[in-house]
């Protein structure tokens, strides 16, 4: 067996080759290569002739998980199909205290210690598959979601200082001033001292649907308002409803992608109630591989809602609080199908209405509902199977 051990960078790539079985090397320090095409290439060339010269074919070439670096290279390793395994940097840095105390740490060095750790660990080697490079852009596209939801939240909330000052009525007229009636209303008008002057037939126009108030009412609220119709307040209005609308749009391109990944890759996540194209991108995109974990319970130590246990001596905590390591994406959508699915589901009721009667707070109930649920996840994940009352249990 030829184990390949890669050190990536940003610009650069040092790799280091051995074959197994006779402590032979391709070169008896790293080979630095640029992170271009013709590097890659170098690379593959290399390895084909190592192969050649030591009459073994059987390649497993390692590389550790930095961010964004391997992207490239791990795409171009998979497409001239070898068994490529991402490693966990802090294994490696272990590997390497617990041989020397002292030891140097450079790139020449950090590939040969790749090349160990997987000789060392062989029987732990983890193919990265096309599925999880899929995986891996749904965990980008999942996770850069959040963060633009994020951003429709401070637009709203600009849009509501900025309401209050120039209108601060109309909020008592809409259930919602960020749907589509009142937003018309705002972006048409901008002012009430503009409303006031407009037609009934008009503003009635921009009316749609369920509405709390008629347009008579609005004019009329409009008349007697003590709102400010200054023009830089109404020009930085129509600016944060175009940002948020804006905003809004990015999102929905983004469940446009979500979808056909989550399609693609996890559609029995669906059949959890509760879960939807949203949350089943961000759990499948945190988790990645369900074969990294030997069990449910490791799951959700990964997913940090397991409980810290504290003691020392004759002293227990007894408020035990989530250890939070790990994902906090992963956590937040467990969260948030913990406070649906127990609404919907018999079994996850029953559990709810029993953690209750126990006289167990809302959000500790939630904590052990979110348990339950990754038990579901772990199961549909592992043996490619749907949600049912059944299973659940």
């Amino acid at each position: 067996m030829i184990y390949v051990g890669i050190d990536i960078a940003s610009e650069k790539h040092d790799y280091f080759m051995l074959q197994q079985e006779t402590g032979v090397v391709f070169s008896r320090s790293a080979i630095t290569i640029p992170n271009s095409e013709s590097g890659y290439k170098k690379l593959h060339s290399d390895i084909s002739a190592f192969c050649g010269a030591t009459g073994d074919s059987k390649v497993r070439i390692g590389l550790e998980s930095t961010g964004i670096y391997h992207t490239n290279i791990i795409r171009f390793l998979l497409e001239q199909n070898y068994d490529v395994m991402m490693i966990n940097p802090i294994l490696t840095n272990m590997a390497r205290k617990a041989a020397k105390v002292h030891s140097a740490k450079n790139d020449n060095l950090d590939a040969q210690t790749i090349c160990k750790y997987m000789i060392d660990h062989s029987d732990k080697f983890s193919p990265y598959t096309l599925s999880l490079y899929h995986k891996e852009a749904l965990k980008s596209l999942s996770r850069k979601r959040f963060f633009i939801v994020e951003d429709l939240k401070k637009a709203k909330l600009a849009i509501n200082s900025l309401v209050q000052v120039i209108f601060p009525e109309f909020k008592t007229l809409f259930s919602n001033i960020y749907g589509d009636s009142a937003i018309s209303i705002l972006k048409t008008y901008g002012t009430p001292k503009a409303l006031a002057r407009a037609h009934v037939s008009k503003v009635a126009s921009l009316l749609h649907g369920r509405c709390k108030c008629t347009a008579e009412q609005l004019i009329a609220t409009a008349r007697s308002s003590v709102g400010i119709s200054e023009p830089h307040y109404a020009f930085q209005l129509m600016d944060a409803i175009e940002e948020m609308e804006h905003i809004a749009r990015r999102i929905k391109n983004y469940d446009v992608q979500i979808r056909a990944y989550v399609d693609m890759l996890c559609p029995n996540l669906l059949s959890i109630p509760g879960v939807g194209y949203t949350t089943a991108g961000l759990i499948v995109g945190e988790i990645r591989d369900i074969d990294r974990f030997h069990s449910a319970d490791s799951l959700i130590s990964y997913s940090g809602i397991d409980v810290t246990v504290y003691e020392s001596g004759k002293y227990k905590a007894k408020n035990c609080m989530p250890s939070k390591k790990g994902s906090k994406y992963l956590r937040y959508a467990l969260f948030q199908v913990a406070r649906i699915i127990w609404q919907h589901d018999p079994v996850f009721r029953d559990y709810y209405e029993k953690k209750q009667a126990e006289g167990k707070h809302y959000y500790v109930i939630l904590g052990h509902i979110q348990k339950k649920v990754v038990r579901v996840i772990y199961s549909i994940l592992k043996n490619n199977s749907t949600y049912s009352v059944i299973s659940s249990t």
